[in-house]
């Protein structure tokens, strides 16, 4: 998947769409907002969290520290200020634009894939 395919760009992504994207739920979301004080959406007038890109990249890197990492949130948020204070890119996280394919259509275009090299082979 090239990058061009990967995301419909948008500037604002709901909470659905964000968990959708990056796998973390979204009472998760919220406990990283009111008691890590790590993730800060943007809030709409009448209170819905809408997330930008960087918010899902910071998401993706929470992510990573929780599971790879094993850090408490205290341990995340010095972790992160002290992302802020180096140099370069603020996180390196990837960013899939685009919630993963349904496990079935995958496998119909690897074989897909598949059948037309070996056309193209046959040829």
């Amino acid at each position: 998947m090239d990058a061009a395919e990967e995301l419909s760009p948008k500037r604002f992504y709901t909470i659905g769409e964000v968990s959708r994207i990056t796998g973390v739920r979204p009472h998760v979301l919220r406990y990283w907002e009111t008691q890590g004080k790590i993730l800060r959406p943007f809030r709409k007038s009448s209170r819905h969290r809408l997330y930008r890109a960087a918010d899902i990249q910071l998401i993706f890197e929470i992510k990573r520290l929780r599971d790879e990492e094993k850090l408490s949130l205290t341990a995340m948020r010095r972790q992160l200020q002290a992302h802020d204070r180096g140099p370069g890119p603020r996180y390196q996280a990837p960013l899939p634009l685009k919630p993963p394919e349904p496990e079935g259509l995958a496998l119909l275009r690897t074989i897909r894939d598949e059948l037309l090299a070996l056309k193209d082979l046959l040829e």
